[in-house]
């Protein structure tokens, strides 16, 4: 019997990096598909649904992440830029807010894991929540496409398949 120990090549990363590279992925997935939406495609409204637009679509996405920002750590929550209700906003203005509420998910999440705050609802359990805000997004991003694909600006599968599904699979979706 051989005493040979087995060398991991690749460690598993700490499991608060894996959970902040998720959140990571999911942020870079959906400022994927916006960059890709022809400038039509904003205004595009899927079939029987309430009547957002594509562009309200992401500001809606926006909204929510301010909301729990604002609920659980108004500090982090403060000049994250807004848009009104029916307002639809251009791509540059949803990328730039996107960015910058993204950022501030990050560094609440982080301080979730390291102990450092708390949060309200959701059993307090920052997974739990961050499970929440990723199947949202994802909701949201399947409307989205819907609309678009509705409205006879489908997305090529290299963007709809490839650039939405496979930074899930690769080791970083940074």
């Amino acid at each position: 019997m051989s005493s040979r120990k087995t060398v991991r090549r690749n460690p598993v990363p700490p499991l608060a990096d894996q959970i902040v590279d998720t959140w990571k992925t999911n942020s870079h997935v959906l400022l994927y598909l916006l960059e890709q939406i022809p400038p039509k495609g904003l205004a595009a409204i899927p079939l029987a649904s309430r009547g957002r637009n594509v562009a309200q679509q992401f500001s809606h996405v926006h909204k929510v992440r301010y909301a729990w920002l604002r609920l659980n750590a108004p500090d982090l929550a403060e000049k994250i830029p807004m848009f009104k209700k029916a307002e639809a906003p251009s791509k540059a203005a949803l990328k730039r807010a996107l960015k910058v509420s993204a950022t501030r998910v990050e560094k609440y999440l982080e301080d979730l894991l390291n102990e450092k705050r708390r949060l309200k609802m959701f059993g307090r359990q920052p997974i739990r929540w961050l499970g929440y805000l990723i199947a949202h997004e994802s909701h949201h991003r399947g409307q989205i496409l819907l609309a678009l694909k509705q409205n006879g600006m489908r997305l090529p599968d290299k963007i709809s398949i490839t650039g939405v599904w496979y930074p899930w699979f690769r080791k970083s979706g940074r």
